[in-house]
């Protein structure tokens, strides 16, 4: 009659198979990304285990309130020092340049203490399981005791662990092993006591241990801090971390009381062997209820015989009002129920079940929603029978609003994947596309629709297919591997590509296909083959290219004898010496950068097998290295740009997790909005920086047509000028309808769009904005003298001060006199460069306090000049 299953295992059964694919596919990643920088993926991989040993300090802190154990109180506090010395350990590793006046020796002392500390913590607990623990004393010892460790570290007193250019030092070796007799001891104390655990809680305990254990032993193989060892022991910490997060902070906030909730039960049973009562003696009845849990008991008539202080507060309901009632009574309604559906607990636990949960929603009169977790045990007499149940009820409504809120962010992540840059390629067991990003469609010049269902071997030569099938075949056993593979375009033409290529299996070890990273290197490959193609031809090179001896220069062309001032039988350059000789001695290539002239050359020195001299091919590469530096600041701005929003969304959850019962509704009325402003402001950043980079890219591709500049503001100003009405702005056009111009009509919307709401958003109450348009104008926004329109945005806002003008359309550039007001700093830009690819420009004129005027001149250009 009744499910087997109950939603709510369904729901913890996705949960953690959501949470498996995300390790799985988090350390995939970050395997990957360890590749491109070490030291980024060592920093992210310490940060994940910093944050999780804070939230298990503040689990296990706030459990000795009512815990009789001092385990998780030993543990939380330990894990709360060992993350300030993995902070450290982080800041000073090799490459991060913060402690500069030490080197690799520093990080691996702080990393051995921090494994000690951890080994022992678990020890420690491990024996005080069933023990109280003063936490005062706990916490000081703990201060005391890293105090001493950070000074004899920082003051040369701690053992040697690491010596540069020969590795580990017996004593850190020593100390692994030691830390894992120490760690297995813990599991065999574990053991001991196992019953005092959940079960699920234990096994997840013993599985982080271990994994700990196997981490160490990786740690003692390597040599320098950043090979493959020392990331094998750094991924094996993540999945450590990850079950202790399961084990203590997951559990510990969706499910706190199931010990409490199990203690209850076995109360009952050794109270049959001590009374004849029907129920708990009254003392131990009432110790039970004077917990800080929510708590209340029904009989099997489904009436509320007893509830708490806790309970009632928490909504908003007298004990003399609730007792006696039916659970399901009318009056009642606002509380909630399911006692009419198969999700009833008192059906659920009669029909055999020991433990039953499920979500509730609770609508107090004041509006107020309170969602919490429902969790049911059987009520039982002294002689065994079912006599009811007892309920607990765990608040989760900051939770519930944060994982809504948490949706409804999904949708603007998944949009990242799709708008990345690098295509993204999923195939099936039988090689059949199930997903492309738009990235992955443009690189082959299909839509992504075209692209789903079709076989990977379709886009490919019957050479490549015959590689595609090995690398495939690869994949099923499970093998990650990067490579380079060509494709065939949707026009005929090669596309030249770099997979990153790892298999996909589902949670059975099955295998069900395969994902891949593609980067489109057509460019840089046709420019290898330009290079080895000029190589053959020296003396026509626009490169410089050298044949040396040991001593003299034996073949120069026109190129480098311009570059160093050598002609043959010059003495080779003095810049040269001494990679040529080495090149020489050692009879190994030599790969450069030399800069020269204020430009910056690759050099690539091949001394010749069997003969006495090298060959040098240079290239001119200083437009890649500034595009690689324009590059860098685009990246250090959006970071920096993306930290305040995100500082303030963090602070804010924070908060609302951490001082609920401080929230006053005007507190939370302004946090929301904080929020919400944030989030709004982070999608605006992320849109514009994808636009910027579609333009910077040349991927902002013009759909010309002929358009009438009177419709498109009409169009916007339909849109924006409800939002206007709300400051009380007035609208003036003069655009005559009879002016036609060519270009693409949807950029032109979003430059007239981008001035109209500076003008809004910059403006006080009672403002105006006039938009005119002059044909055929010539002046001095016209520098060309061309045919075109003059269009003019004027309002009479704040203005601009002289100082900030010739910054405006800098990206990222915001004025300090609007910091309150939001903006991403990066319309202004966009706009000019949208009307550059119209051939336009743009001027303003603005005097601080006093509006400001924006020119934009487009030039009419005909028809078929744009079809060339």
């Amino acid at each position: 009659m009744f499910p087997k299953e109950s939603e709510s295992e369904k729901s913890v059964f996705w949960r953690d198979f959501i949470e498996y694919f995300i390790l799985i596919t988090g350390i995939l990643l970050t395997f990957l990304l360890s590749t491109y920088s070490y030291l980024l993926f060592h920093s992210i991989a310490e940060v994940i285990s910093i944050v999780i040993s804070g939230g298990i300090f503040f689990i296990g802190w706030n459990s000795r309130k009512y815990m009789n154990s001092s385990f998780f109180l030993i543990v939380g506090t330990s894990f709360l020092f060992i993350s300030v010395i993995d902070l450290f350990h982080t800041l000073s590793y090799s490459g991060m340049k913060i402690f500069l006046s030490y080197d690799a020796n520093l990080p691996t002392q702080l990393w051995i203490a921090a494994r000690y500390w951890q080994s022992v913590s678990y020890l420690l607990a491990s024996l005080a399981i069933n023990k109280k623990v003063n936490a005062s004393y706990l916490m000081g010892s703990g201060v005391i005791i890293i105090s001493i460790l950070f000074y004899t570290i920082f003051m040369g007193l701690f053992p040697t662990c690491f010596i540069v250019g020969q590795g580990l030092t017996p004593f850190k070796i020593v100390s692994e092993y030691v830390i894992n007799s120490i760690l297995l001891a813990s599991i065999l104390i574990l053991y001991k006591f196992r019953n005092e655990f959940d079960k699920k809680i234990f096994f997840l305990l013993v599985i982080s241990i271990s994994t700990t254990m196997v981490s160490e032993l990786a740690f003692t193989f390597y040599v320098s801090v950043f090979d493959f060892s020392n990331l094998i022991g750094h991924i094996l910490k993540i999945v450590a971390f990850f079950f202790i997060y399961k084990a203590i902070i997951e559990i510990g906030l969706t499910n706190p009381f199931g010990l409490l909730l199990r203690k209850l039960k076995l109360s009952d049973e050794s109270l049959r062997q001590k009374a004849d009562d029907l129920e708990l003696t009254h003392s131990e009845f009432n110790q039970i209820f004077n917990a800080s849990l929510p708590l209340r008991v029904i009989n099997k008539g489904c009436e509320i015989i007893r509830v708490n202080h806790t309970y009632t507060n928490l909504f908003h309901i007298s004990e003399k009002k609730i007792l006696g009632m039916k659970c399901y009574d009318p009056a009642l309604t606002p509380l909630g129920h399911l006692c009419d559906t198969d999700k009833c607990s008192m059906k659920q636990i009669e029909e055999g079940k020991e433990y039953y949960e499920y979500e509730l929603t609770t609508k107090l009169d004041e509006g107020t929603e309170i969602v919490s977790i429902v969790q049911s045990v059987p009520y039982r007499n002294t002689k065994g029978e079912f006599v009811g149940i007892i309920q607990n009820f765990t608040n989760i409504t900051e939770r519930s609003k944060f994982e809504t809120a948490m949706k409804k962010s999904e949708e603007k992540y998944r949009k990242l994947v799709e708008d990345s840059l690098e295509g993204i390629w999923v195939i099936d067991d039988e090689t059949n596309t199930t997903f492309v990003n738009q990235s992955m469609a443009d690189m082959f010049g299909y839509e992504i629709d075209e692209m789903i269902g079709v076989n990977l071997y379709e886009f490919m030569d019957e050479n490549g297919k015959k590689i595609a099938e090995e690398n495939f075949e690869r994949r099923k056993q499970g093998i990650e591997e990067d490579h380079e593979f060509e494709f065939i375009h949707k026009s005929g033409k090669k596309v030249f590509t770099t997979l990153k290529a790892s298999p996909i299996f589902d949670e059975d070890g099955n295998f069900e296909g395969a994902m891949a990273f593609v980067s489109d290197v057509t460019e840089r490959k046709i420019a290898q083959e330009k290079i080895a193609d000029m190589a053959r031809f020296p003396l026509e090179n626009p490169n410089p290219i050298l044949r040396l001896s040991n001593n003299y220069v034996l073949l120069a062309n026109k190129a480098s004898q311009n570059l160093f001032r050598i002609g043959e039988g010059s003495r080779i350059p003095d810049v040269l010496t001494s990679p040529v000789n080495v090149a020489f001695s050692k009879n190994k290539n030599i790969d450069m950068e030399l800069e020269i002239k204020d430009r910056i050359y690759n050099l690539f020195i091949v001394p010749i097998k069997g003969k006495e001299y090298a060959n040098i091919y240079g290239m001119d590469i200083t437009a890649r290295k500034e595009a690689e530096e324009n590059l860098s600041r685009f990246v250090s701005t959006v970071s920096h740009e993306l930290r305040t929003p995100v500082s303030v969304l963090t602070m804010s959850i924070e908060f609302l997790e951490n001082h609920a019962d401080k929230i006053t509704p005007d507190i939370e009325k302004k946090l929301r909005e904080g929020i919400s402003r944030n989030i709004y402001l982070l999608k605006d950043l992320i849109e514009d920086i994808l636009t910027l980079s579609r333009l910077d890219d040349g991927k902002g591709k013009m759909k010309w047509n002929k358009y009438q500049p009177s419709l498109v503001l009409k169009d916007i100003l339909t849109l924006m000028e409800p939002i206007g009405n709300q400051k009380n702005i007035t609208f003036s056009v003069d655009i005559s309808d009879d002016i036609k111009l060519y270009g693409d009509s949807k950029k032109v919307d979003q430059i007239f769009r981008i001035f109209i709401d500076n003008a809004m958003k910059y403006s006080n109450e009672k403002n105006s904005i006039k938009v005119i348009a002059v044909d055929h104008y010539k002046g001095q926004y016209n520098t060309n003298a061309q045919d075109g329109v003059l269009f003019q945005f004027e309002d009479n806002g704040i203005g601009i001060s002289e100082k900030d003008i010739p910054s405006i359309f800098q990206r990222f550039f915001r004025s300090d006199q609007v910091s309150d007001i939001p903006g991403t700093g990066l319309g202004l830009p966009i706009a000019k460069e949208l009307i550059e690819l119209h051939n336009g420009e743009v001027y303003v004129e603005s005097e601080y306090g006093n509006g400001a005027i924006f020119y934009i001149f487009l030039p009419r250009i005909e028809k078929d000049i744009y079809n060339n």
